[in-house]
């Protein structure tokens, strides 16, 4: 299999960095939007992608092409938004013991023009609370476009494991969002 992208990240690890600036400009959107569909907040988003491409540059020299490139840098980039909402789940739990609801800050993207719908607003929120696995696995292949391969590769699972997530995701989302589906599985419009 070739794979160009891996082929440049070799290219950086030999000390062409160029390659890593073309790399970085090739994924950077892409990075940006994974990250704020698992994070839901722009601003987190925006720092955790940069986080991702230095933990990229950080790795050049112990990359080993074993699978595509991308599913490298999406499992970079998983393993790290984890890491963010556990720790940003670690601080809703205060001294006392009480636990605090977290204000969900929504991003400005490509659908910034749907964030008013009562519909966006309530699979944003179903979305949330997935399981990270869960919303990760349909991320990936749903919005990312990943196949089940890759995103197995991603979540270092099995692809059996990958199509058993989306299925559960699927289910609590069709559970949560029950209201704004009509008898005929038809999406109805928030007034």
């Amino acid at each position: 299999m070739h794979d160009p992208d891996a082929a440049l990240m070799l290219a950086f690890a030999r000390g062409q960095e160029q390659a890593f600036v073309t790399l970085y400009r090739s994924y950077r959107d892409r990075m940006v939007s994974y990250c704020a569909r698992l994070l839901r907040d722009r601003a987190q988003a925006e720092e955790a992608a940069q986080d991702v491409f230095l933990k990229l540059y950080r790795a050049r020299e112990s990359y080993q092409p074993q699978s595509r490139f991308s599913t490298f840098l999406y499992r970079i980039a998983t393993n790290h938004c984890w890491n963010l909402r556990a720790r940003l789940d670690n601080k809703l739990v205060q001294r006392d013991g009480t636990t605090h609801e977290r204000a969900v800050s929504p991003g400005r993207d490509a659908l910034a023009a749907l964030e008013n719908s009562e519909l966006h607003d309530a699979l944003a929120a179903a979305l949330d609370q997935l399981p990270d696995k869960q919303r990760s696995a349909l991320v990936l292949v749903h919005y990312e476009g990943l196949s089940y391969k890759d995103t197995a590769g991603v979540l270092d699972t099995s692809e059996g494991a990958v199509k058993s997530l989306i299925h559960r995701a699927r289910e609590t989302l069709t559970r949560e969002l029950a209201t704004f589906v009509s008898a005929e599985g038809e999406v109805q419009h928030a007034v």
